[in-house]
């Protein structure tokens, strides 16, 4: 069954398109920091699983097809298969492995557990669930710069001596500051 023939064909498609497109009420939308101080939007992965289930009444189902470690790049990584309806979405998920202090791995399957629930997330993103959350991102580069981004960038110019124009930091954009930060660094990574 397509996304079209779910729940009785054209008008199945479109409820479930706005059952998975609907946004989310806002304690179910988290955040967490970002690079250079941005702020990223994210939904747990229970969220995403109610929601798959609201939009499909439990007829979906999801599958690891594949799942690695990179020692190397030091995460683990899976392949996930989320099928609705018959309409089938692939992703990747990955995870930083969890080291002790003493560099041992501390629990490879929870590191696992948590690849798999990212590449389930990104799937049913391809559905459309949560993807206003990405459009909203890239809103935020147009907002003023977080509290985070203007102590990250005025740390920065006064490590490498230069004069901090307050005035400047209290309107600076997201995009703006990311953009200086971004220039501070590289000239730092040119100078070694």
């Amino acid at each position: 069954m397509s996304l079209s023939e779910n729940a009785g064909g054209g008008r199945g498609k479109i409820k479930s398109r706005e059952i998975l497109e609907k946004k989310f009420p806002k304690k179910e939308v988290k955040t967490r920091p970002g690079r250079r101080g941005q702020e990223v939007y994210y939904l747990e992965t229970a969220s995403v699983i109610r929601r798959l289930n609201e939009a499909w009444e439990g007829d979906w189902s999801f599958e690891v097809k594949d799942k690695g470690i990179d020692r190397e790049a030091g995460c683990v990584w899976v392949l996930g298969r989320l099928t609705c309806g018959g309409v089938v979405k692939e992703q990747f998920g990955s995870k930083i492995i969890s080291l002790s202090s003493d560099g041992a791995m501390v629990d490879l399957g929870s590191d696992l557990k948590a690849a798999t629930s990212d590449a389930l997330k990104k799937c049913a993103t391809l559905l459309g669930v949560g993807i206003y959350l990405y459009e909203e991102e890239d809103e935020a580069l147009s907002r003023r710069a977080s509290q985070k981004q203007k102590d990250f960038l005025r740390d920065l110019l006064k490590e490498k001596g230069k004069a901090v124009d307050e005035e400047m930091l209290k309107t600076i954009s997201s995009e703006e500051a990311s953009r200086l930060i971004d220039e501070c660094l590289k000239k730092e990574e040119s100078k070694k």
